[in-house]
């Protein structure tokens, strides 16, 4: 059985053991991790354990494990074995686009994972090469910078004019009581730079009020992850406004009490923006006046309320991990993503999980083309 690879690759999640000779003389290898299962039955699987496992690790071309094991396998055997396992996509072609030990070490868990799920695509390649800008360094920013940086996001951008409060150590205990009044871009930074020291970290503490100062904050970045306080709406909105002009890809979530929602993700021009989110969910309360109301309280408001409001610290951390998700699909491609016009809630306490539909808002004021002939679309 002919075999295309050059250099081999068993990724390293894998367990692999093989079974003493039966009455019969034949024993039995397995490959097992948590996605797979493979047995092959035959003979001298004890010295394939032995001597050609240890060399698929992606740094040895076929040839050269055809030569270091010459002396027990003939070449054509050696072949057709490995073309069995990378039929199953059990072995894989090692990416030529390789990372250091010292890092592939620390990532093997992800590594493995793409090697699992789309072996031919260079997911994380497209990771190093991508710039995430995080607005908003309270609630779920703090957890939400630090595993991008975990995932190998090339450049991540922690944007925050304000400074660390007790609350926000309560809401990401890692950053600690020490950190209370420093700069939130600079804690953040930091601590994302000693996680993944390979990642670019830039702070920007600026304070932001226009949209111009927005746009320069966000510039050149890939994709927004917004985890501005439900106070701070009056800069979200602007944010909306300035990521339509761009064709900026941005997503939001937020926390909500007892109940955490991500999303939505908005590709301008391609579906709702955010303010047909806020319009439906405003015209969908109990009382439409009074949710109305609260909504123009908030857009006057300006500030991070953020340390007022009724939380859990889980909460943060499930709505940051939601997200992460669905900017590392976005940015690889590794699958569709899930909240592109979707919200996705978390109810804490029964933990019930729905997701709904945004529809784009007829005559929406911040994204409606006149031209359109069906501006639901």
């Amino acid at each position: 059985m002919p075999i295309s690879l050059q250099n081999p690759l068993l990724p390293t999640h894998y367990s692999v053991w093989f079974d003493p000779p039966d009455e019969k003389g034949d024993e039995v290898l397995h490959f097992v991790s948590e996605r797979r299962s493979l047995k092959l039955k035959g003979r001298s699987f004890r010295e394939f354990h032995q001597r050609v496992i240890p060399l698929l690790n992606g740094r040895h071309s076929i040839e050269e494990i055809e030569t270091a094991t010459a002396d027990l396998f003939p070449g054509d055997e050696l072949r057709a074995a490995l073309g069995v396992l990378a039929d199953q996509g059990i072995v894989v072609e090692a990416s030529t686009h390789t990372v250091s030990s010292e890092i592939a070490e620390r990532m093997a868990p992800q590594l493995n994972l793409f090697n699992d799920l789309a072996p031919d695509l260079p997911l994380q390649k497209s990771l190093e090469t991508a710039t995430v800008a995080v607005l908003g360094l309270s609630g779920a920013g703090p957890a939400l910078a630090l595993s991008l940086a975990a995932a190998g996001v090339g450049t991540i951008r922690c944007i925050d004019s304000l400074n660390v409060a007790p609350s926000d150590v309560y809401l990401a205990p890692f950053t600690g009581m020490p950190a209370v009044g420093a700069s939130r871009a600079a804690t953040i930074s930091e601590l994302s730079k000693r996680a993944a020291p390979q990642v670019q970290i830039v702070a920007e503490d600026r304070k932001l009020e226009s949209e111009d100062d927005l746009r320069a904050v966000i510039e050149g970045a890939d994709i927004v992850a917004c985890c501005l306080d439900a106070s701070q709406s009056n800069l979200i909105y602007k944010l909306n406004r300035v990521c339509l002009a761009t064709g900026m890809r941005w997503i939001t979530c937020s926390l909500a009490g007892a109940e955490i929602i991500a999303g939505p993700a908005m590709h301008p021009g391609k579906g709702p923006c955010y303010l047909c989110y806020r319009m439906r969910t405003v015209a969908c309360a109990g009382n439409p006046d009074d949710a109305f109301a609260y909504e123009r309280f908030l857009d006057r408001r300006k500030q991070d309320d953020s340390s007022r409001r009724e939380n859990l610290v889980f909460g943060a951390g499930l709505a940051a991990n939601f997200v992460g998700m669905e900017i590392v699909k976005e940015l690889t491609g590794l699958a569709e993503p899930s909240l592109v016009g979707r919200i996705l809630s978390v109810r804490l306490t029964d933990l019930t999980v729905d997701k709904h539909f945004v529809l784009r808002k007829p005559w929406c004021p911040a994204c409606f083309n006149p031209s359109e002939t069906s501006p639901d679309k």
